[in-house]
């Protein structure tokens, strides 16, 4: 399936981008992408193919609700992962075994 793009992760890095600056929360990439992974996994994919599509969807994804739904999304994403971040007390990953 080449050419497939989900929308929403452009949608929901954006909102990221928007709302981690104003946290007390790690923000590192680690952190950015399980935010990112955590709410990605609660919104519904928004996939499309052409250039046309996008337009459609960046047209679409400017009405309220979308935008409540995500940024309730990256919130709570934000929140949880924020609070028990994947590090040690050295900032590096641990390792999930």
């Amino acid at each position: 399936m080449a050419g497939l793009i989900n929308l929403m992760e452009e949608t929901v890095l954006n909102k990221i981008d928007q709302l981690l600056p104003n946290t007390n929360y790690c923000k590192c990439e680690s952190c950015r992408m399980d935010i990112a992974a955590y709410a990605l996994n609660r919104l519904p994919p928004q996939y499309v193919q052409s250039i046309k599509g996008k337009v459609l969807y960046r047209f679409s994804s400017s009405q309220v609700q979308n935008d409540i739904e995500v940024t309730v999304a990256v919130s709570k994403a934000i929140e949880i992962v924020g609070k028990s971040p994947h590090k040690n007390a050295n900032g590096t990953e641990e390792s999930s075994q």
